[in-house]
């Protein structure tokens, strides 16, 4: 008796020095809290859950609302270079007890229950619960003591056999990748299928779709997709260690996990006593409002940058020029998106990768010079950096501020070797001093030009382990030291700057303002387009957004995708399902398309008021159900839905399916809704009402098609009615040698084409489709939906209508896609065809539809050279230039068609085909440039094609005289006509009111050629 009550006063001076409250080891009641230890079981309550932890065996269980879905779990650690590990189940002496916690933001009157376990083997294990009376969670880490000596690198405070969350019909795991380099991925509990999971990469690691291992990075989830109720488990902070969850698989379907761990990893700790981080865990009802609220509590132990400012809207350079985005080029883009695009709420111009300052300048003042240039158009900058890789270049170079190189700063191998990242660069030992200097002063640079907004690429790679300089950090302490100083530096600039993470690990987040779900979106994965795979990530991590950072990055949007070539364009049904899948996908709208190239049909996704409110709400939509995607290859959701701003539902609508049809039926009691009240509907893409809605609605969309419905309480819904289509009923006509007469379909009378028509001698050019209208017509907008199969085989066309006499162009292009829309000043005609110049192979239209929309119009042709013979030459380069002189009869320039190619031999042009407007003095040289756009390489066709513009210029002086500059000055002067741009041009003075000039010396002079009769071809459009 004399022990006991000398133990416990020990236990009560123990805790009063620790700053505890001692509550009595029997029986703890507060609230709804209780713990107890009887018959040495120890057990703790809080009417949500229960826990249970027997001290004869060391295991436990947990149990929620009476069920129990771990049990037999226990804890165990694992010692660097010793495969064995050491567990609470081991021979051990083990000792309960629990002290109240202080206020520690989690939740009030917590009590934290620790387990000792002291293994007969030698080390100590504790494992502490964080218990709160009012919460549906609680925490828990593990600590070890007495490690003789020993380097400890794996802490695992839970592991158990099993994970059971009871009844349920379609029980499904939720994973979390690495970092955003992978994947999301939802799969059968049996059924794990496959992935590229991974970790740290290295130099020539190859990915591999193999079967998935079950090792889920962060948080995971198991949930029952029909029942909604899940089991949430993950990292509640990351400050020491990488954290990850290991999951068995199921035996059966709808059965218990095998297997179920929470664990930290990454490098390994030494000292007398080494402590786990922190880990979550949670059952829920609805397993999407459990991982809601794990983003939430993972933000009290380590709250995210808040934003203050809008959600990031603008232009970023990468996807529309990659590495030819040149100063020149960008100065040119920034005063489009100035012009046009800002007045619609449009703020950003973010450099990135391949970004090149002015050339003829040092590289600091370049970046100086280019961000007050973005900031004199009203504009905000934003700027790129990769801060804790190393390129071979730099090795050598002294970091100033230090006595170091970049070489010394390599993280190195345990052989002394610098390591080589996956790109092939090497990775930053952030634990050096020298590399801090270095990276604050990169950031700081970007501070002290006035940057606005700041990409973080790669950061992963500061994660790395390895023989770090300071041998007692490893890599999430290292990666931790270098965002904080990031982090630092920003706010110490007194103003605003976006702090943006792309190739990040999705923790620790406590260090900037946003992160991309996904990997870039021109990169598919497993057959999923890069579309597609962006979609799932945003659905499946719609829970990080306004909880680990204020906004999501779903990467950029991209009606067209120039950049990629003809090849890979998107259709406009993949540049609509992008839209869809940015506006739904969190607080980033960033362009990354070459605007002055957008067609008005494809430019007017940038141009949607209501989807740019969409965008600009910030939040992220999240799935009503899920599928399993990833590591079972399923269809990503198809239904996501957000809250807007002012009370209304956003839903959208995605078929991922490029062959058939769907009908999607949504009840709105699934989109938080009153199921039974009355909702107007409303889809934005359109403008169209839907009219009313109560209980649920369908919506039919075709192949890879797409919509956005806004669900309102009140209103008609109605309005906005689609116009006739004037091609039904009327008969379409072919030319003979694109499609057999008397083949089946090859004449339909609704406007219809259905079929592909093949045609008999195979011809592939001059050929056209016609709709008959049978007398005069009002048109303004016609549309053209062409097959795809591997790609779109329409080239060069051109729109025409009856005149009485001929056929007239109204417009010109080159490709057209599956659904193109375009407008034009209204026509009166009996006939419009679509004439088929120049085809890959046999063009295959499935329909032509035809109307007259009130208030609609567009740009038609109103001066053009083209149509007679021309010859092709390429030599634009370096210091040769071409000019076209031109007048105007018309006061606008929306739009106009160069024909133009490129020559591929044995090299790529160094710098991008530029088109310059410019104003002309009296002898017909140029005086000031109006507009500039420019194609990287890649881009353009092989073949001559007409490639449209649109300078979308107004107000323009009929009197004055302009030229149209073709140029690449940064491209080589080899003296060959080999892999340069080319052009179109013709010696029988096609156009009167002009003429064509040379310049050999980069624009500094100018002649004319042939006297005066050679002309480029071209064509010039005018909307009034």
């Amino acid at each position: 008796m004399r022990t006991t009550i000398w133990t416990r006063l020990i236990v009560v001076f123990i805790t009063i020095m620790l700053g505890g409250t001692l509550i009595p080891q029997v029986n703890y009641a507060k609230g709804k809290l209780t713990v107890e230890q009887k018959n040495g079981k120890v057990t703790a309550a809080n009417g949500s859950y229960a826990i249970a932890y027997d001290l004869a065996t060391g295991l436990g269980s947990f149990a929620w609302g009476g069920r129990t879905i771990l049990r037999d779990f226990s804890s165990d650690i694992k010692f660097a270079g010793d495969d064995a590990r050491y567990r609470s189940s081991d021979p051990a002496k083990r000792t309960a007890e629990w002290n109240k916690l202080p206020r520690d933001g989690y939740g009030k009157d917590g009590v934290k229950l620790s387990i000792r376990s002291v293994l007969d083997s030698g080390p100590e294990l504790t494992l502490n619960l964080y218990l709160y009376p009012d919460e549906a969670y609680f925490l828990s880490d593990l600590n070890v003591a007495n490690p003789a000596g020993k380097a400890v690198e794996i802490l695992e405070p839970v592991a158990a056999s099993n994970l059971d969350i009871g009844a349920g019909m379609d029980k499904r795991i939720l994973t979390t990748p690495y970092t955003n380099n992978f994947d999301f991925g939802v799969a059968p509990v049996n059924d794990f299928g496959s992935s590229q999971n991974g970790a740290d990469r290295y130099e020539g690691e190859q990915l591999k779709w193999e079967p998935f291992n079950g090792i889920s990075h962060w948080v995971s989830a198991m949930f029952d997709n029909a029942g909604k109720q899940g089991f949430v488990a993950g990292a509640a902070t990351v400050k020491n260690w990488k954290s990850s969850q290991k999951l068995g698989q199921a035996e059966q379907a709808n059965g218990p996990l095998t297997a179920f761990g929470v664990y930290n990893w990454g490098g390994s700790q030494s000292g007398p006593n080494i402590a786990s981080d922190r880990f979550f865990f949670g059952f829920y009802d609805d397993y999407q409002a459990g991982l809601e609220e794990y983003g939430k509590v993972y933000n009290i132990g380590e709250p995210h940058l808040e934003w203050k400012g809008d959600v990031p809207m603008g232009y970023n350079t990468y996807y529309s020029h990659y590495g030819y985005a040149t100063a020149e080029a960008m100065y040119a883009m920034v005063d489009y998106v100035a012009e046009n695009l800002k007045p619609l709420g449009y703020e950003y111009f973010n450099q990135d990768g391949g970004f090149w300052p002015d050339t003829s300048l040092p590289f600091d003042e370049g970046m100086q010079t280019f961000a007050d240039y973005v900031h004199s158009k009203g504009l905000k900058v934003g700027g790129y950096q990769t801060p804790f890789t190393i390129y071979d270049s730099w090795l050598d170079e002294a970091i100033p501020g230090t006595d170091a190189t970049y070489r010394d700063i390599c993280l190195k191998d345990e052989n002394g070797k610098p390591i080589r990242t996956y790109l092939g660069t090497y990775a930053m030992d952030i634990s050096n001093p020298a590399a801090q200097t270095a990276i604050r002063n990169a950031i700081k640079k970007y501070v002290d030009w006035g940057f606005d907004y700041l990409k973080l690429d790669f950061i992963d790679m500061g994660m790395y382990e390895g023989q770090h300089y300071d041998p007692s950090v490893n890599g999430v302490q290292a990666y931790r030291i270098g965002m904080g100083i990031i982090r630092d530096t920003v706010l110490a600039a007194g103003r605003p700057i976006y702090i943006n993470e792309s190739i990040a690990p999705l923790l620790p987040a406590a260090f900037a303002h946003g992160r991309r779900a996904a990997c870039d979106t021109s990169l598919g994965v497993n057959g999923y387009s890069g579309i597609e795979r962006q979609a799932f990530n945003d659905l499946a991590s719609w829970w990080t957004n306004g909880t680990l950072y204020d906004y999501n990055d779903p990467d950029m949007i991209m009606p067209e995708n120039f950049a990629q070539g003809f090849w890979y364009k998107y259709s406009q049904s993949e540049g609509k399902l992008l839209a869809t899948t940015v506006a739904m996908g969190g607080g980033h709208w960033l362009i990354g398309d070459n605007i002055p190239f957008l067609s008005e049909d494809r430019m007017s996704l940038l141009q949607n008021k209501e989807l740019l409110d969409v965008a600009a709400n910030g939040g992220a939509a999240k799935p009503v159900a899920m599928t399993s995607f990833y590591h079972k290859g399923e269809r990503a959701p198809s239904v996501a839905y957000k809250a807007g701003g002012h009370g209304e539902t956003y839903v959208s609508l995605t078929n991922w399916d490029a062959k058939n049809e769907a009908t999607i039926s949504i009840k709105l009691a699934d989109l938080g809704l009153n199921g039974s009240a009355n909702y107007a509907l409303t889809e934005i893409y359109s403008g169209r009402g839907l009219g009313k809605a109560k209980g649920q609605f369908t919506y039919t969309l075709p192949p890879n098609g797409t919509a956005i419905v806004k669900v309102t309480n009140g209103g008609s819904g109605n309005g906005g009615d689609a116009p006739a289509n004037l091609a039904l009923g009327k008969p379409v006509n072919v030319s003979s040698t694109w499609a057999d007469p008397g083949y089946e379909g090859a004449m339909l009378t609704d406007g219809k084409l259905s079929t592909r028509w093949s045609a008999a001698d195979k011809h592939q050019n001059d050929e056209w489709a016609e709709i008959d209208f049978g007398k005069p017509t009002d048109v303004n907008q016609v549309v053209v939906k062409e097959y795809k199969g591997d790609y779109f085989q329409i080239a060069n066309y051109a729109l025409q209508y009856w005149d009485g006499t001929r056929y007239v162009d109204i417009t010109k292009g080159f490709t057209v896609g599956d659904d193109k829309t375009i407008d034009f000043k209204t026509v009166t005609t009996s006939k419009i065809r679509l004439f088929m110049k120049t085809n890959y192979f046999i063009p295959s239209i499935k329909e032509l539809e035809a109307y007259n929309v009130k208030g609609g119009g567009g740009p038609s042709i109103v001066q053009d050279d083209s149509n007679g013979e021309y010859a092709n030459y390429s030599d634009i380069r370096a210091g040769v230039q071409r000019m076209q002189v031109f007048k105007l009869t018309k006061s606008d320039l929306p739009k106009l068609d160069v024909y133009i190619y490129e020559s591929y031999v044995n090299a790529v042009p160094a710098d991008a085909y530029y088109f310059d407007l410019v104003t002309l003095d009296a002898n017909d040289n140029p005086q000031d440039k109006i507009f500039s756009a420019s194609l990287p390489a890649y881009n353009i066709p092989g073949s001559v094609s007409p490639y449209s513009i649109y300078p979308r210029l107004k107000n323009l002086d009929t009197t004055k005289k302009y030229g149209l500059i073709l140029k690449s000055p940064k491209s080589a002067d080899t003296g060959s006509t080999d892999n340069n741009y080319g052009f179109a041009y013709s010696d029988s003075n096609p156009y009167a009111d002009g003429y064509e000039k040379l310049s050999l010396d980069g624009g500094k002079t100018w002649t004319t050629e042939n006297d005066g009769k050679r002309d480029l071809i071209f064509s010039l459009y005018s909307s009034k």
